[in-house]
């Protein structure tokens, strides 16, 4: 029997961990392609996306009674407001969260399904957040920029893997 080059054990270990690499490629692939496709429309898309969510957000703090104002992507009330942000607007949480069902081994309609869910439940988790931060700065603002930088960043993050686990889980059920 020969001995094993270097190479050779690379390969091979490559071949074990196959569709592992498919799925981290086409990830990486499909990220690259969302994002660079929401940096491209961001004036035909991604901003009428954003001033959208504010008039959500605002119809929404209307229809409760809370006298709030909106300015194009800015949403306020007396003495405090936010201007939803490219970060802000959930698009690129919803770019990878659809590079990630995209690049899973699935057949379309369950991708299909998949990513429209989770798109809706981002929307919605998204606008719970806005109208949360909109509220607590106005209400305790000293704890407004730990909420936005911290706290909802990791509950945003927690949700678009959540989602994701559990899309998968729905697929392939852990026995």
């Amino acid at each position: 029997m020969a001995p094993s080059t270097p190479l050779a054990r690379l390969a091979r270990r490559l071949r074990q961990h196959q569709s592992v690499l498919r799925f981290c490629l086409g990830f990486c692939l499909y990220s690259v392609v969302a994002f660079a496709v929401l940096f491209a429309l961001q004036d035909q898309v991604v901003e009428p996306f954003t001033r959208g969510m504010a008039w959500v957000t605002y119809k929404l703090m209307r229809a409760v009674g809370t006298p709030a104002w909106l300015d194009g992507v800015t949403v306020g009330v007396a003495n405090f407001s936010v201007m939803i942000r490219n970060n802000c607007n959930a698009a690129y949480e919803m770019g990878l969260i659809a590079a990630a069902t995209l690049a899973y081994p699935a057949p379309g309609r369950r991708r299909a399904t998949g990513i429209l869910f989770a798109v809706v439940v981002l929307y919605v988790v998204n606008l719970i957040r806005i109208l949360s931060l909109v509220y607590l700065g106005y209400l305790l603002p000293g704890f407004f920029e730990v909420a936005h930088v911290y706290v909802w960043q990791v509950l945003f993050l927690v949700v678009v893997a959540g989602l994701w686990l559990s899309w998968i889980g729905r697929l392939r059920p852990v026995a």
